[in-house]
Order: structure tokens, then sequence, then C-alpha cells
């Protein structure tokens, strides 16, 4: 499993592996504000302020932790950022693909429960 590969290429470096995390952590709430405009745009749904707002506050939770291990040094090599990055990148689309089909089970699915 993905947390087995995490484990052995992460080993002793635990500032890395929870900024690597924290990194893809925030693409769940890019994904669905990308869909809600999408709709909006579209006509097809108006979400409202209220949802906005809590996604951007979920994001920002995700983006202080980010800079917390970034300040711990959980940036600093070439490898981590990477396979941050393209990792991100990634899982944008899954998500988007999720949002796309059902987005309320996508959201339901995608929810941090920390």
């Amino acid at each position: 499993s993905i947390c087995w590969v995490f484990d052995v290429v992460y080993n002793n470096r635990p500032i890395q592996k929870f900024w690597v995390l924290e990194t893809v952590a925030r693409i769940p709430y890019f994904a669905c504000i990308s869909i809600l405009h999408l709709y909006e745009s579209l006509g097809f749904w108006r979400a409202g302020a209220e949802l906005r707002k809590i996604h951007f506050f979920e994001e920002w939770n995700e983006l202080h932790h980010l800079q917390i291990m970034e300040s711990l040094g959980g940036d600093q090599a070439w490898f981590d950022r990477f396979l941050a990055e393209h990792a991100a990148v990634l899982y944008y689309w899954v998500c988007i693909g999720f949002y796309l089909v059902s987005p309320k089970n996508a959201y339901n699915f995608m929810q941090s429960n920390h």
C-alpha cells in the first residue's frame, strides 16, 4: 500500500514525510473549488459563500501545517519537492474526476478527519 511505501521512503524522516503529505492534503479543496466554479459558470449550481468559506478555512489549515513543516526543513530535498508536486498534480486530476462524477460522495470520501 501507499502507506508502506511512504514508511520505507521516509524512514527516519518524519518532517519531510509530513511536508509531502500536507502538500497533497490541500489538493481536494482546490479541486472542489475548481468544480464549484465550473458548475457555477455553466449555470448548473450555485454553492453560495458559506461552502466557499468552509473550503477556504480547511485549505488554510493545511497551509499552516505546510508552512510549519517548511520552517523545519521539510521541503529542502529536491526528491521530496519532486514527489510532492507530482503527486499533487496527479491527485488533483483524480479529485476532479471524482467531483465530476459525484460531488457529494467525492467530498465525503476526501474529507479530512484531523
